[in-house]
C-alpha cells in the first residue's frame, strides 16, 4: 500500500515538534509527561473513537492498579487483552492511548484492560512491572462486570509497555503462572544494554527518539538495576518457552533492533517469533490510527495474530 503523503508528512512534522519541545524541556518529568501525552494528538481523527471506557482497579489482593476498561460493542466476556501503554516507563497513561486500546478493543473482540502502572524515576524498577503482574493475576479471575477464569488472554504494549510486555511473560514464567496465549508488542525496547546498531544507524532519521538521551532515559527506571537482569532487558531471558509472540516495528526508529535482537535470541532457544517489520514507519505508529492508513492496518496485522492464538 503507498504512503498518503500529506498524512505520513504531517505525523512526522508532529513527532518532530513533540521531540524538539522534549529537548527544549530539558527532559525535566513533569515537561516530558505532558509532552508525551500529546504523542498521538497529530490529527483531531485520531481521539476519536468507538469504545466506551470504565474505570476500575486491579488488585492481586497486595497492589492496587487504577485501570480503565475499553469495552466495544462487539466484546465478549472471557476474552480479554492486557495492555501496556509506552512512554518511557516516565510518562503516559491508559487515555493517552486509547487509540490504540479502543481499536484493538473493537479488532479483537477483548474486553479491553489498560493500567496506569507505577512511573519512574517516583517508582523506578520493579515497581512497574510488579503493577503489571498484579493487573494480569487479576485479569486471569476478572473480566468487565463477569468474573471467572479468562477463556483466552492476550498481553500487548508499546515501547516502554513493551518490554514491559515481554518481561511480564518472563516473570510469570518464573512465577509457575499460566502465560497469556499470544503477545503483540509494538516497537519493544527488549535490551537496555543498547546493544543495537540500529541506535545510532538510525539515529539521524527517528523523529520522535533522541537516541543521545536513552542513557538518561534508562537510568532514570532503573537507578541502580542490572540492564542484563531479564525482567530489566528481557533479550537476556529464557526464551525457550515463549508463547506465540509478533514484534511490530517501524524502519524508521532507533528501536529497530532491539526486535531483532530479541526475535534472534529466542529462535536459538527454540521459539518463533515473528518480526513485522513496516518501512519508513516512525516509533508507535500504531498510535495514529485511523488517520494514518499503515496504522489502521498495523492495528489489523496485531489482532489477526492475536486471535489466531
Amino acid at each position: 500500500m503507498p504512503i498518503d503523503n500529506n498524512k505520513y508528512q504531517q505525523v512526522i512534522e508532529h513527532m518532530e515538534a513533540v521531540s524538539a519541545a522534549t529537548r527544549q524541556s530539558g527532559g525535566e518529568t513533569v515537561a516530558k509527561r505532558a509532552l508525551l501525552d500529546m504523542y498521538c494528538a497529530a490529527d483531531p481523527s485520531i481521539s476519536a473513537i468507538k469504545s466506551r471506557i470504565y474505570p476500575a482497579i486491579a488488585s492481586d489482593g497486595e497492589l492496587s492498579v487504577t485501570s480503565e476498561w475499553v469495552i466495544a460493542p462487539n466484546s465478549q466476556p472471557g476474552k480479554r487483552l492486557l495492555y501496556i501503554h509506552g512512554g518511557s516507563w516516565m510518562a503516559g497513561s491508559p487515555a493517552t492511548h486509547r487509540s490504540v486500546t479502543s481499536r484493538l478493543a473493537e479488532l479483537t473482540g477483548c474486553e479491553v484492560l489498560a493500567i496506569a502502572y507505577r512511573l519512574a524515576p517516583e517508582f523506578p524498577f520493579p515497581n512497574g512491572l510488579n503493577d503489571c503482574i498484579a493487573s494480569y493475576k487479576w485479569l486471569l479471575e476478572n473480566g468487565h462486570n463477569n468474573k471467572g477464569a479468562a477463556e483466552k488472554i492476550y498481553v500487548s504494549g508499546d515501547s516502554a509497555g513493551g518490554n514491559l510486555s515481554l518481561s511480564l511473560v518472563l516473570a510469570l514464567q518464573e512465577q509457575g503462572l499460566r502465560k497469556p496465549d499470544a503477545v503483540a508488542a509494538i516497537s519493544p525496547a527488549t535490551s537496555l544494554d543498547f546493544a543495537s546498531p540500529t541506535i545510532s544507524s538510525n539515529k539521524a532519521v527517528d523523529p520522535i527518539i533522541n537516541a543521545d538521551l536513552l542513557p538518561l532515559v534508562v537510568e532514570n527506571y532503573t537507578q541502580g538495576a542490572d540492564v542484563n537482569n531479564p525482567l530489566v532487558s528481557p533479550a537476556k531471558g529464557d526464551l525457550s518457552s515463549l508463547p506465540p509472540t509478533l514484534l511490530q516495528t517501524g524502519e524508521r526508529e532507533v528501536l529497530l533492533g532491539d526486535s531483532i535482537i530479541f526475535a534472534d535470541a529466542a529462535k536459538e532457544q527454540g521459539s518463533e517469533v515473528e518480526v513485522d517489520l513496516w518501512p519508513d514507519m516512525p516509533h508507535v505508529f500504531q498510535g495514529f490510527a485511523p488517520f494514518l492508513p499503515e496504522a489502521d492496518l498495523a492495528l489489523e496485522k496485531i489482532s489477526e495474530f492475536l486471535l489466531a492464538n
